[in-house]
């Protein structure tokens, strides 16, 4: 718990590097996150390289790289699929959450052509952490305050896992807290997502 509270710290002490934005009259919606985020993301990388985006998805659909079980980037077209399950699961801690999602996938879409990441495991997922925390900092008009920030780092938290050989292993909760704040806090000192590289 120790640990996770000075994450959370650290998260919220970068808030601070991005400036704040007027507290928040109500959350955005999952469409309004779309939009913003999805589409900042793409201007950061000039439009080139950048996958197709389906969200709001069915757990179980079935989708160009089998059935659908989760939020993930499918290589064969891509192509990032976002499930609706991943749209209410993250808005228990707000909408930064749900943006942290979406940067995540955009992430691994990026892996491949930036010369990022080396097979499936959970170094390639926490690298994808750092990218997204890179990402949701770079994304032009869009100013996450502290409570973003503590969204954000809450429900990496809380996604993190143990499942230890597992092809589903993401990484700690610790790690991912950190992973996600390395790359939010490179994107204000200037590193940027060479910060991400394993």
């Amino acid at each position: 718990m120790k640990i996770f509270k000075a994450l959370t710290t650290l998260a919220i002490s970068i808030g601070t590097l991005f400036g704040t934005l007027p507290v928040h009259a109500r959350e955005w919606s999952p469409k309004a996150v779309v939009d913003g985020v999805y589409s900042g993301i793409q201007k950061i990388h000039a439009y080139r390289a950048t996958p197709r985006l389906i969200w709001n998805t069915v757990r179980g659909q079935r989708g160009n790289c089998g059935p659908i079980r989760g939020s993930h980037y499918c290589t064969r077209v891509y192509t990032v699929y976002i499930t609706n399950r991943d749209i209410r699961m993250p808005y228990q801690h707000g909408h930064a959450a749900f943006a942290y999602i979406i940067a995540h996938e955009y992430a691994h879409a990026m892996q491949t052509p930036y010369r990022f990441g080396r097979g499936r495991s959970y170094i390639t997922e926490l690298e994808a952490d750092c990218l997204a925390g890179v990402y949701l900092g770079l994304i032009p008009n869009i100013v996450f305050d502290n409570k973003d920030i503590r969204e954000i780092a809450t429900f990496a938290h809380r996604i993190g896992d143990y499942a230890w050989g597992s092809e589903y292993h993401h990484g700690t909760p610790k790690q991912r807290v950190k992973a996600v704040v390395i790359g939010m806090k490179a994107s204000v000192n200037g590193k940027g997502v060479s910060a991400c590289r394993v």
